[in-house]
């Protein structure tokens, strides 16, 4: 499948599923939360241009040509409807907004580094495309030879999580939407399973405004050791955290009485080198 078919398989899909977004404004909403996470990046390189792939309402960009107005900044979506979200909430500004991939192949030439913006998104690329995709994804769209900089923030486990207190499981089986946990294990699993499981169920309970559509999508897809397996030869990565955001440590604790101790994300930037 070429990309013109993977872009037109994805909204036809979105048309017909039943997993569409109920309540965008909460889903928006809930996207903004963690914007100061996402620009980590913003003092540890010096790009000229970044792409904001899968950049959704455009709140990112928004934020980003207000901390850097010099900065060339270019939103790509194969979501119409998400890119008229992004036009609405930016506005008149310099920033380009676009579903056409080769547009931004030519546009980038015109630029020495280059960056390619992933936030929040690698898992939303697993849950709703095929491994052909997929791998375009990495190999021609992410680690593209034109790009100087990778910069990745994502909800990620890592493959060593094999343990678990079963004590902290009852609990949060306890104070679960019940409705809501048997579906996710009846499509997942069960959290008494393994830790990324679990991990998965704690990431998404609470969004249950779009429960239907956020039951479909694979929060944990892939790991960090899978990640730093992906990186060519010829890219470096010149800045890794691996951690728990603040707030889900918070709300966790609050709702299941459980201390999380795993990281439950990464920020990462990798750097072309040759």
């Amino acid at each position: 499948m070429n990309l013109y078919n993977y872009k037109l398989f994805y909204l036809l899909e979105k048309q017909i599923s039943p997993y569409n977004i109920d309540d965008m404004n909460t889903y928006l909403v809930g996207m903004q939360k963690s914007l100061h996470d996402k620009l980590f990046f913003i003092n540890k390189i010096s790009p000229d241009t970044i792409v904001d792939f899968g950049c959704a309402d455009g709140a990112l960009l928004k934020e980003l040509i207000r901390i850097k107005p010099n900065l060339s900044l270019i939103g790509y979506d194969i979501d119409d409807e998400m890119l008229e979200e992004a036009r609405k909430n930016i506005g008149n500004s310099k920033i380009i907004l676009t579903d056409d991939w080769q547009k931004i192949e030519r546009l980038i030439n015109n630029y020495n580094k280059p960056s390619i913006l992933l936030s929040s998104v690698i898992h939303e690329v697993y849950s709703y495309t095929n491994t052909h995709n997929i791998n375009y994804f990495w190999n021609q769209q992410v680690f593209n030879d034109k790009f100087k900089y990778v910069i990745i923030r994502d909800m990620m486990p890592s493959a060593s999580y094999e343990k678990f207190n079963i004590v902290d499981i009852k609990k949060i089986r306890q104070n679960s939407n019940q409705q809501n946990l048997k579906e996710f294990e009846e499509k997942w699993g069960s959290i008494n399973e393994n830790f990324r499981t679990l991990l998965h169920w704690i990431l998404k309970y609470r969004y249950t405004e779009n429960w239907k559509r956020e039951l479909k999508e694979d929060y944990v897809p892939i790991t960090l050791e899978t990640l730093e397996r992906k990186i060519p030869k010829g890219w470096s990565v010149i800045y890794k955290e691996h951690y728990t955001l603040p707030f889900i440590k918070e709300i966790v604790k609050k709702d299941f009485g459980v201390e999380l101790h795993e990281n439950t994300h990464i920020k990462m930037i990798i750097e072309r080198k040759s």
